[in-house]
C-alpha cells in the first residue's frame, strides 16, 4: 500500500467532503495539493506551513488557499471548508490517520491575484491522535 503524505490526505478528505475533485495523474481536478496551478479559476489547494509532523506529539499547520472569479463564491468556499474542519477529530479519507483539526484563521482575503480571481486562504493546525 502508498502511504500518502498528510497534503495529499487533506486534499482527498476535501473531495470526500464534496469541495471538488482532486487532480492527479489519471485525472483533471480542481483540488491540489503543494502548487496551486494557474487553472482552473475556482480551485483549492492545500499548503504545508512548517517542517511537517514530527512524532505522535507533534503538530503540523497547513494553510488551505482557494481561487474564485467571484469574491462571494472564493469567500463561501473558504468559509464552508473552516465549518467542515473545524475542530474535526476523526479519520481521513486516504491512509485514514486519525486526527485533530484546529482552525487557527478562516476565510482570510487576500485579495485579487494576478488574473483578478480572488484569493482566500484558512489556516490550520493537524495533530496525530494515536
Amino acid at each position: 500500500m502508498i502511504t500518502m503524505n498528510l497534503l495529499e490526505e487533506l486534499a482527498r478528505h476535501l473531495e470526500f467532503c464534496g469541495f471538488g475533485t482532486v487532480a492527479d495523474e489519471n485525472a483533471d481536478g480542481d483540488i491540489h495539493w503543494a502548487r496551486m496551478p494557474d487553472s482552473p479559476d475556482d480551485c483549492i489547494c492545500v499548503f504545508s506551513t512548517d517542517s511537517g509532523v514530527g512524532g505522535p506529539d507533534s503538530t503540523a499547520r497547513f494553510q488551505i488557499m482557494n481561487r474564485a472569479k467571484s469574491t462571494r463564491t472564493a469567500y463561501e468556499v473558504s468559509y464552508a471548508i473552516a465549518q467542515e474542519l473545524d475542530e474535526y477529530e476523526g479519520f481521513l479519507n486516504g491512509d485514514g490517520r486519525d486526527v485533530s483539526i484546529e482552525v487557527l484563521n478562516a476565510a482570510t482575503g487576500l485579495g485579487p491575484d494576478t488574473k483578478k480571481r480572488e484569493v482566500y486562504v484558512t489556516n490550520i493546525a493537524v495533530k496525530y491522535c494515536n
